[in-house]
């Protein structure tokens, strides 16, 4: 049909509509117009069923407008658990790298173990997921139909080979390369100096593969790798929550709770629409949907990028709602959504750490540390970065968020800490994650590139409030107890 006909089609079926209104206004022909609207709502649902499109979106939710997977990279949204990747400076508007006439004199490294396996309690949610397949074998080896090309797999049964806790190959990967790329890109700041690390095998491990890259294969001879305990009874800078009794990892489990009531049952109910012709009285749970998320996540972390089946059998949309849950988690057990001021309490110890040494005209210019995903989650609140005015645990998801812990910690996320010298003016600036993060912030006044003088950032409110704390003062016994 030419564009001319269909014009003049639409155009005289809004005319028509017209005059069925009149006709309806003036008593005449009622039936006609009521049949004629319950016709046109019968033929829209009949529509939306064929292309497949649900009438509504539970409140909260990602709305379905989002992109498919061929337009969104959905391993840079995997929370916590995404591989590294660099993200867009914070804001977008800033300039990138160092300022033009600035020199790095010193740097902080706080850098979060590699890629790892699953914790134990995760494993086992992948695990139920795994039984409840091989237990149904008759069922998903016999597809009565023929089967969504993401689901093909399922035919075979499906085995989790997943370790726990230990660092992957990805993750060695990612510590060895950073090493290398710090010390190409920062010649001028190489430092035969001390690498401390939390005493955690993976954190241990992710400490010598960046020493490894970064010194060469001599590495322990050349830095010395001291070990800082992580149990309550070791004041760390690295793992503050240990030795504040309040603390309590279910902060970020009770965080996520109802929000995992939202939107994994929908998920489990379109998939198990989407496979009933093939495998008749299929009934994946929601507990079973938070399985094959996290075996996507973590068979990704284990074996790399596209190695895992179980990311294709979402929708984009699907995989951002859970890294909501991610994301709520993390604020909830190391940012913004602990109670009263613990975030900012905790994070204390690792400023104080780096404005001293950042502060400080002696000594090695370069201080290597390796920590966990918590570690940079306390500084950036202490200091009020990531920041966001709302955080529903119901939704609605703001896309928009500044805490998106899959850009703020992802496995080998880290900071850095760059004292510049400026024409006779000490700055300071962050880069998170390979990208420049603007410390405005903070309450200084920072340029283009984000960085602010030395002496404005260490007068922040939150700065000063933050090297005043020594552990086991009265601030921090009214925290932590």
């Amino acid at each position: 049909m030419s564009p001319n006909v269909m014009a003049e089609k639409q155009g005289h079926q809004a005319n028509e509509y017209t005059r069925v209104v009149a006709c309806r206004r003036h008593g005449v022909n009622r039936r006609w117009y009521l049949a004629l609207v319950l016709s046109l709502t019968l033929t829209g649902i009949i529509l939306m069923r064929f292309w497949g499109l649900e009438s509504t979106i539970p409140f909260g939710m990602t709305p379905t407008t989002i992109k498919d997977h061929s337009e969104v990279d959905i391993h840079k949204h995997l929370g916590h658990l995404s591989p590294f990747f660099v993200p867009p400076n914070t804001p977008k508007s800033l300039e990138s790298g160092t300022p033009p006439g600035c020199t790095v004199s010193k740097a902080f490294l706080i850098h979060r173990h590699g890629s790892r396996y699953p914790h134990p309690d995760e494993l086992d949610i992948i695990q139920d997921l795994s039984y409840y397949i091989n237990n149904n074998s008759a069922l998903f080896s016999n597809p009565q139909s023929t089967l969504p090309k993401a689901w093909s797999f399922i035919t075979k049964g499906w085995n989790s080979t997943l370790d726990t806790d230990a660092l992957t190959a990805p993750g060695r990967q990612q510590l060895f390369d950073y090493g290398v790329a710090l010390r190409l890109q920062y010649p001028d700041l190489y430092s035969e100096t001390d690498v401390l690390a939390g005493d955690e095998d993976r954190v241990v491990e992710s400490a010598r593969w960046f020493m490894d890259g970064y010194y060469g294969r001599d590495s322990n001879s050349t830095a010395t790798l001291k070990l800082l305990g992580e149990n309550n009874g070791t004041v760390s800078w690295i793992t503050p929550h240990q030795t504040c009794p309040k603390w309590d990892t279910n902060f970020g489990e009770n965080s996520t709770s109802e929000w995992q009531g939202t939107y994994l049952p929908p998920i489990a109910k379109r998939i198990n629409k989407l496979l009933a012709k093939a495998y008749p009285g299929v009934q994946f749970t929601a507990a079973h949907i938070h399985g094959m998320l996290y075996a996507c996540a973590y068979e990704t972390a284990a074996y790399g990028i596209d190695s895992t089946p179980w990311c294709d059998v979402f929708k984009a949309e699907e995989i951002m709602d859970n890294e909501y849950e991610y994301d709520l988690r993390m604020r909830g057990f190391s940012g913004y959504g602990l109670p009263g001021e613990m975030g900012s309490v905790l994070g204390s110890l690792l400023v104080d750490n780096i404005t001293s040494f950042l502060g400080r005209d002696d000594g090695p210019r370069l201080s290597l540390g390796f920590g966990h995903d918590k570690t940079i989650a306390f500084g950036l609140t202490t200091l009020g970065l990531a920041s966001d005015k709302s955080y529903p645990p119901t939704g609605p998801v703001d896309p928009n968020r500044a805490w998106r812990s899959a850009k703020l910690m992802p496995f080998a996320g880290h900071m850095l800490w760059k004292r510049l010298e400026c024409g006779g003016e000490k700055r300071v600036q962050l880069i998170l994650n390979g990208a420049n993060f603007g410390l405005r912030p903070t309450g200084c006044k920072s340029n283009e590139y984000g960085s602010c003088a030395f002496e404005d950032f260490m007068s922040t409110a939150r700065v000063q409030a933050a090297v005043k704390l020594t552990h086991g003062d009265a601030r921090w016994k009214d925290v932590c107890g």
